[in-house]
């Protein structure tokens, strides 16, 4: 049986329908091959332009340049480069069959849903303040000095045995946003549900003196591996499980303007952006790759909020027949495939 001639786009802005057209009309005995075939040809032309968009892109964008980068971070920068391409809105589709777990998590707020959230946009900020004791290395006033330079506010996901009451604090006296991420960065998904119980209460009881007593309880789950017993857990808590849709692996790639432009290409009124906290020799970078993100929002007139603002302007803007169903969209996870890993 011959294939049917299927036409390619350049640049392509939904790969997976190329995948679903190839799969459709090629025959049964190699339908499998066909689509890896395509899955290959369209992430490298995807890739290859990604690599070559200095010369042209918007005034928002930062302009890449060459940076000393490992074979392995020059990779994961292009898968992330590939997956925005696509669209991280657009796999949502894909990810909740699979992953059903994830069903009251927040990924993002849509602004086509929920008007009043156009031109917002929340900043996280995973992993603070300071690891290893060591409190000179911390870049806290750095971080806050550019954020107030910005007027942007942000939710710091905290690990407890990372933080200090002073500087806690200090965060909420600025108008930033406390919430949960476990007493240290690392997964806890394997942990017995028990154990897992018992360190985020003892993350909360450090957080909890410093919140309003009518805060909302963000958790976010370290390495974004959240199985159907922590999903238990934090609704038995009252506490709500939030990722987002704006994702770049900022940690792991030393380039904070090509980092920084992956993110400006995913950001859009009401997404949810998660980047890490850096310090001196560690993860250092992500201080650039937070500053030129909010220069990038600022030429694109796009304020950074809390978690629970964005939440806030989504309730508030929402229509009274609107009040049963609201829940926040499905979106793709920061780190997805970690999921497929950590399915039950």
């Amino acid at each position: 049986m011959q294939y049917r001639e299927v036409p390619i786009a350049i640049p392509v802005g939904d790969g997976l329908r190329l995948v679903a057209m190839v799969w459709r009309f090629s025959c049964r005995l190699r339908r499998r091959a066909a689509c890896l075939a395509a899955i290959f040809v369209w992430a490298t032309t995807q890739i290859l332009l990604v690599s070559h968009v200095a010369e042209t892109s918007p005034p928002w964008r930062p302009r890449k340049t060459r940076a000393d980068l490992s074979w392995g971070q020059y990779g994961l920068w292009a898968l992330w480069s590939t997956l925005t391409s696509l669209g991280p809105r657009n796999i949502i589709t894909v990810l909740q069959g699979m992953l059903p777990q994830l069903a009251n998590t927040t990924f993002y707020f849509s602004a086509a849903d929920f008007p009043a959230l156009e031109g917002l946009v929340a900043l996280t900020i995973d992993d603070g303040i300071c690891r290893g004791g060591n409190w000179s290395a911390s870049l806290l006033p750095e971080v806050l000095e550019l954020l107030a330079g910005s007027s942007a506010k942000a939710t710091f996901f905290l690990s407890s045995h990372y933080v200090r009451p002073k500087d806690l604090r200090r965060l909420v006296s600025q108008g930033h946003e406390l919430a949960n991420h476990m007493p240290e960065d690392r997964e806890y998904a394997s942990w017995p549900v028990e154990e897992f119980r018992e360190a985020l209460d003892e993350t909360d009881a450090v957080l909890r003196p410093f919140m309003r007593a009518d805060a909302r309880h963000w958790f976010r789950a370290p390495q974004a591996r959240l199985t159907s017993d922590m999903a238990v857990v934090l609704q038995a808590r009252n506490m709500s499980h939030a990722l987002g849709d704006c994702y770049a692996d900022d940690w792991a790639i030393p380039d904070a303007l090509r980092v920084a432009s992956v993110l400006l290409r995913q950001v859009q009124s009401g997404s949810v952006a998660v980047l890490h906290m850096p310090q001196r020799g560690f993860r250092q970078h992500t201080l650039e790759v937070l500053r030129h993100f909010l220069q990038g929002l600022a030429k694109r007139q796009l304020r950074a909020v809390t978690l629970s603002q964005l939440a806030d302007a989504a309730l508030a803007g929402r229509q009274p027949e609107d009040k049963k169903g609201f829940m926040p969209a499905l979106l793709l996870s920061c780190c997805w495939p970690r999921f497929v890993a950590d399915f039950t």
